[in-house]
């Protein structure tokens, strides 16, 4: 498993996501509620690459999938959170934008990732064979994944398409516009 730390692109994000992160946290207010979302914010964004890392430290190939998948569940809740603060907060940081980018970009690729060792994995890249019912159930799991990864991807295009068409203002949202 240390082979694959030589050269891991989604390390490098993570990583660079997780100081952009802590970057934009100590821009936002600093009232009480806002310190909630802050910090979950940065606990499950900067948890995305520690999980990461523990992966390309792996025992095995079912570890090294085990620790994505962890990572990948952060950047979904990471994804949350910058959805919820952008919808709360009424002065958006325009660095928003590209973090919600970026998070749906880390998801894509942990499933990707996923998805390629775990179909490696059961093809018989692992030495002792796989009963058909569990190869079965690992092609159901990866199905499932292959959807939510898609549906997260529409939705962030969606939102961002929607976030750069259509500039909302507090006064227009009170007045049921």
């Amino acid at each position: 498993m240390e082979q694959r730390r030589s050269r891991s692109i989604v390390r490098e994000k993570s990583f660079d996501f997780a100081v952009r992160l802590v970057n934009y946290s100590r821009q936002l207010r600093k009232d009480s509620t806002d310190l909630v979302l802050t910090r979950q914010l940065l606990r499950s964004g900067t948890s995305i690459g520690a999980n990461i890392e523990e992966a390309l430290g792996g025992q095995s190939s079912k570890d090294f999938i085990s620790k994505l998948a962890i990572a990948a569940k952060e950047a979904r809740e990471a994804g949350y959170w910058l959805r919820l603060i952008r919808e709360t907060q009424p002065h958006n940081h325009p660095e928003l934008v590209s973090l919600l980018a970026e998070c749906g970009e880390l998801v894509r690729m942990l499933n990707s990732i996923i998805l390629t060792t775990r179909s490696k994995l059961v093809s018989g890249a692992d030495s002792e064979p796989k009963p058909r019912t569990q190869n079965s159930e690992l092609r159901t799991q990866n199905s499932k994944l292959s959807t939510q990864n898609s549906e997260l991807g529409e939705a962030v295009d969606s939102e961002l398409r929607t976030k750069n068409s259509e500039p909302r203002t507090q006064n227009s949202e009170l007045s049921g516009s």
